[in-house]
């Protein structure tokens, strides 16, 4: 039977809008000391996770730069040492055009060490290598954060070989971050025009700690764009609503002032039941308008995004009418009561083209920072076991918190932080989830009064998540065993650490890094919705971290171990 042919017109709406095709980028790797191919393969897991935007080439052939100006590519780099006199008529004539003609240019690290016989590259680059002292940790400062490579971005420090340089001329760039040396500033970050092109210098790239450096990844993955005509927007703004402004711990302020403290997001609104309340939020945001009913605020002209701080048993339902008014929704942790309740905001987020996020603040405690950076160092080898431990014996305090029906559960409050900890230290996927929960002494309160979650993953790592106020004996917040050593910590200031990866025994005390500050989360907040930047914490992980204690809790009413809700891992 001959198929029914559609009508053009409807043939038409059913055609799928065109994908912008990927840009192409060139990456001219190669030559002694540096790390070259594998710089390669971090900087296409970078691209990947852009959704690609970008499709990487990585190549040692230098006569790749005399097929620059007739070739597809948008931009390229270079991350090669030496190949003092190798840089040949053609190529650098290659290379010349095509950065004159429009294409981009980022040269990085070494890229200042090589083809220095070439004085057009070297006046190109802006940089020639002089030398450098044994790599160390040193500070990078930023000396123009009004540049869109530099937008928001705080000084950091970083293990690097610190590259002092010459026939480099302030004069012919903008200088955007420095460090210093016996008294000296030496350039870390520059950007410059040459003819129709756009050039990018970053001095940081010694060797893997520097290509996984995330202020180092940012800069990077920003100059490719930059070199492609993006440029900072000024005139643009996030307007901010919060909703709720109860006095618990501040939140409503503390949100506020993190928010105001972001370049590119401003609070302009809050609201709450209380008008007590909404007295309060004028005198401590001036200038702010207060609603006593969530409707009135979505109706608001101007207004973007909303920063959900209600109780968590109200978050699924006014996060939803949010999302469904077309405003981008930053819930406080945790998420929400179940995994449903989760999947529903992201399918209505998703439906209506905004963003959905949450407030998981704590990956960026010192204590986490430091843990997850000796793991990424390899001083434990193939970490199998994670514990974790908060709580006392103490007598629950009768408020909200401790109200099941209203905050979830004991695992839902600082449990959250923690399952959101061990989620992403594991970086694998749930297979099952064992739970124990205990109710005995405080019947005052509704909620747990010890609860445990055990969770297996893919890889075979088990994690013991253990949470009490009926605790009189107190263990380790933290106890991580890997194949080469563990670590253990008593508080959120010291790390003790046992390591046999340099094959002989190491033990002491690493201190937590110092707080990045939960101002932290809106800066990518503003780098996201400003720059499409990707979210530091997405609604997937968050979902994620939900589904493991409402199985939890399932598990311990069932005695039995279950897998996570199907909708998680699709």
């Amino acid at each position: 039977m001959a198929k029914k042919k559609v009508p053009a017109k409807k043939a038409a709406k059913r055609k799928r809008p065109a994908r912008a095709k990927a840009k192409q980028v060139l990456m001219l790797v190669g030559g002694p000391w540096h790390v070259n191919e594998a710089a390669g393969e971090v900087v296409e897991e970078l691209l990947r996770e852009r959704g690609g935007r970008w499709r990487l080439t990585v190549t040692r052939d230098l006569d790749a730069l005399a097929a620059l100006p007739a070739s597809q590519y948008a931009a390229v780099i270079i991350y090669t040492t030496g190949f003092r006199s190798d840089l040949t008529e053609g190529r650098e004539k290659g290379l010349l055009d095509f950065v004159k003609g429009g294409g981009g240019l980022i040269g990085v690290h070494s890229a200042a060490d090589s083809f220095r016989d070439s004085r057009p590259y070297v006046e190109m680059l802006n940089a020639e290598f002089l030398t450098h002292p044994h790599v160390h940790e040193f500070p990078v400062e930023i000396v123009d954060g009004d540049h869109y490579l530099t937008a928001r971005m705080p000084d950091f420090t970083i293990p690097d070989e610190m590259y002092h340089l010459q026939n480099y001329d302030p004069a012919r760039c903008t200088l955007l971050a420095e460090t210093f040396w016996q008294g000296r500033r030496l350039p870390m970050a520059f950007v410059r025009r040459h003819g129709q092109g756009r050039v990018v210098y970053l001095a940081n790239g010694h060797d893997l700690r520097a290509w996984r450096h995330p202020e180092f990844q940012r800069l990077l993955l920003r100059s490719l764009e930059w070199t492609q005509g993006a440029e900072l927007d000024r005139k643009r703004t996030v307007r901010c609503g919060l909703l709720g402004y109860g006095p618990a711990f501040n939140m409503g302020k503390g949100h506020a002032e993190w928010i105001n403290g972001t370049a590119g997001l401003k609070v302009v609104a809050a609201c709450d039941i209380d008008a007590e309340r909404m007295m309060a939020a004028r005198q401590e945001l001036p200038g702010v308008r207060t609603f006593t009913s969530l409707e009135a605020m979505l109706g608001m002209k101007g207004l973007d995004l909303v920063v959900n701080i209600l109780p968590h048993n109200l978050h699924a339902e006014t996060s939803l009418a949010c999302l469904k008014a077309g405003k981008h929704v930053v819930s406080e942790k945790p998420f929400c009561i179940t995994t449903d309740e989760a999947t529903k905001m992201m399918r209505a987020a998703k439906r209506n083209k905004v963003m959905l996020s949450v407030f998981h603040n704590r990956r960026w405690d010192g204590d986490y920072l430091a843990i997850r950076d000796i793991v990424a160092r390899g001083l434990l080898g193939r970490v199998y076991h994670i514990e974790c431990f908060f709580g006392g014996y103490d007598r629950p305090r009768t408020w909200w918190r401790s109200d099941k029906t209203v905050s979830g559960g004991a695992l839902y409050d600082w449990g959250a932080h923690f399952t959101d900890w061990v989620l992403r230290l594991a970086d694998k996927k749930v297979t099952q989830v064992t739970g124990f929960f205990h109710k005995l002494l405080w019947h005052h309160v509704t909620n747990e009064d010890a609860t445990r979650a055990i969770i297996r993953f893919e890889d075979g790592t088990v994690a013991d998540l253990q949470q009490s106020s009926l605790a009189a004996v107190g263990k380790a917040r933290w106890r991580v065993l890997g194949t080469l050593g563990g670590l253990e910590t008593t508080d959120d200031q010291t790390i003790r650490v046992t390591s046999y990866a340099s094959g002989v025994k190491f033990a002491g005390e690493v201190p937590a890094k110092e707080r990045r500050g939960w101002a932290e989360y809106y800066r990518n907040i503003a780098d996201h919705l400003l720059m499409g930047e990707p979210l530091a914490v997405t609604a997937e992980e968050a979902r994620e971290t939900i589904a493991v204690i409402e199985t939890a809790e399932r598990s311990a009413a069932e005695g039995r171990s279950l897998p996570l809700p199907k909708e998680v891992y699709p």
